[in-house]
């Protein structure tokens, strides 16, 4: 199997885990999973104040963003499961957002500069280096009006 069949689609992995961010309760979940080490879905759903079914359901979201895992090695018996925050160096994904108040201008102006250092670092970029991965990197902006 090619490299490229054995990684994931990194569109859909940026889109699962941008739709795991997206929603209060799952950024909760990651910090209590992050400040606990393990736990199981009832567990969160006690500190959370929700119902076991919904904290069962954003744990579902979570892993298949790839941001969590289950971790069988600590469970009580096969039907017990249990979560984990998954590796710092097996999720490859940074996310960040920024608030900046731009007249249209300076926006474009921004933006113009942001492509101009992505474009610059994969031109010096040596091709036959063994430890370079493919990144996919995604910008959104939206102006105030959305």
């Amino acid at each position: 199997m090619r490299d490229e069949q054995k990684r994931p689609d990194a569109v859909r992995t940026t889109s699962a885990r941008l739709k795991a961010y997206a929603h209060s309760t799952r950024r909760d979940v990651l910090s209590l999973l992050h400040r606990r080490d393990r736990l199981r879905a009832a567990d969160i759903a006690e500190a959370l104040g929700v119902s076991a079914s919904t904290a069962s359901f954003h744990l579902r979201v979570l892993a298949d963003a790839g941001l969590i895992e289950e971790a069988p090695e600590h469970a009580r018996d096969r039907r017990d499961r249990v979560w984990v925050v998954r590796a710092p160096d097996a999720v490859h994904t940074t996310f960040s957002q920024r608030s900046v108040r731009l007249t249209a201008a300076e926006f474009d102006a921004l933006a113009e500069r942001i492509e101009g250092v992505i474009s610059a670092a994969a031109d010096a970029h040596d091709r036959d280096d063994p430890g370079s991965r493919s990144w996919q990197i995604a910008l959104l902006a939206a102006d105030d009006l959305i």
